[in-house]
């Protein structure tokens, strides 16, 4: 039986999830985490065949989420669910490394077999998806390293350095090196134009930058 970390986005999405996977005794749902804190937690105490990160919730980028997993536990496999179906979204967590995707549009019959799939060490992402993303043109943003990539998400919202520093728990003075590194990356000047970068090639939701940041882009 594999064992599971749920971490949930939308409250009825996290239900429909939870009966799914409790309904089929090939998996065993063994944790829930609300947050990527809390599920960072569970994995350094316990041990996962997959996990799965839903990132239906609109008041968190799952892209973020997923960076600082990978870079916290790069080994472990990730199913995406409920994602979006726009192709770029998806096309981001393939390069990124997710073991498996499914948008919210498929088929609930095809979440078990994802996770039976991907606990054998299988991709599940369908052959078309990653047609795509081999075929797409590499990004500006793809230059950064996974910490630069935590980072930059953390700009995109408007955190502040030290907010960020306390976040990922290291020296301002390494925030700003970050930083620093991302924009002559990416060329460009300031964290408006990383958010506007981040808006127009969809790496994070509208709903998703504060008040702050949209009126920096403005």
């Amino acid at each position: 039986m594999k064992n599971i970390l749920l971490i949930y986005g939308h409250a009825l999405s996290h239900c429909a999830l939870k009966a799914l996977v409790n309904d089929d005794h090939s998996v065993h749902l063994a944790d829930e985490a609300g947050s990527v804190h809390d599920a960072m937690l569970k994995i350094r105490e316990h041990t996962y065949d997959v996990i799965i990160l839903d990132v239906s919730a609109a008041e968190t980028n799952g892209l973020e989420v997923f960076c600082d997993l990978k870079q916290a536990f790069p080994d472990l496999p990730v199913l995406i669910i409920n994602g979006s179906e726009r192709v770029e979204r998806m096309i981001h967590f393939i390069r990124l490394g997710c073991a498996g995707y499914l948008s919210y549009t498929t088929d609930s019959a095809q979440v078990i077999p994802a996770i039976n799939a991907i606990a054998r060490g299988q991709a599940y992402v369908s052959p078309q998806h990653q047609q795509m993303a081999a075929n797409s043109e590499p990004m500006l943003h793809e230059r950064l390293s996974l910490r630069e990539l935590q980072v930059f998400f953390k700009l995109i919202k408007g955190q502040a350095v030290n907010s960020i520093a306390m976040e990922l728990e290291i020296a301002p003075g390494s925030v700003s090196v970050f930083r620093s590194k991302i924009l002559k990356k990416m060329h460009v000047l300031n964290n408006a134009a990383l958010i506007y970068y981040a808006l127009k090639y969809h790496l994070a939701p509208v709903a998703g930058a504060t008040s702050k940041s949209a009126r920096e882009v403005a």
